[in-house]
């Protein structure tokens, strides 16, 4: 299969074709998506000024891609060069990405795959739309061995069935 590299933001956002590829070379990776949004809002958009701190956010690959998931819903294209989120969607202040310590590493663990398969998350990430780990498979013959749910509680009887089968 031909390599494809993973996008990261310094890649994804690029300036429109009215401008010089080159016009937002000086511009951050991580604030390259306000410029972008910007010119596809078609208003001024101005990043937050301040930093939140403690706030950390899980960064992945989706779909070849990394990104970062804003709390609103909304997502970025992120880079490991510049580990820093702000939304342009909700003004969400400027938190760090957690990247792996290889993104490289990351990113050659899902390359053999097609571009679209490829999605990773980091070990510490507990998003909602992680994929479950699924169950070996077995070999010929060999029987699967489904997890057995725990059978139910037993339930307290209420309170009204004890006067009833009780005292008249």
């Amino acid at each position: 299969m031909k390599h494809i590299a993973t996008q990261r933001a310094e890649a994804f956002y690029r300036p429109p074709a009215t401008m010089p590829g080159t016009a937002w070379d000086h511009v951050p990776p991580a604030e390259r998506v306000w410029r972008w949004y910007e010119n596809r809002a078609q208003r001024r958009l101005a990043p937050p000024a301040g930093i939140l701190l403690g706030e950390k956010i899980y960064a992945r690959i989706n779909h070849n891609r990394w990104v970062a998931d804003c709390v609103c819903g909304s997502a970025q294209v992120v880079t490991p060069t510049d580990p820093r989120f702000a939304c342009p969607e909700c003004g969400y202040g400027w938190a760090q990405i957690l990247f792996p310590a290889s993104p490289e590493a990351a990113e050659e663990a899902v390359s053999a795959r097609a571009p679209h398969e490829r999605n990773w998350w980091h070990d510490d990430d507990k998003s909602w739309d992680r994929p479950r780990p699924t169950l070996p498979e077995k070999g010929p013959g060999q029987p699967r061995e489904d997890p057995v749910p725990e059978p139910p509680a037993p339930e307290d009887p209420a309170p009204e069935a004890e006067l009833k089968g009780g005292r008249s």
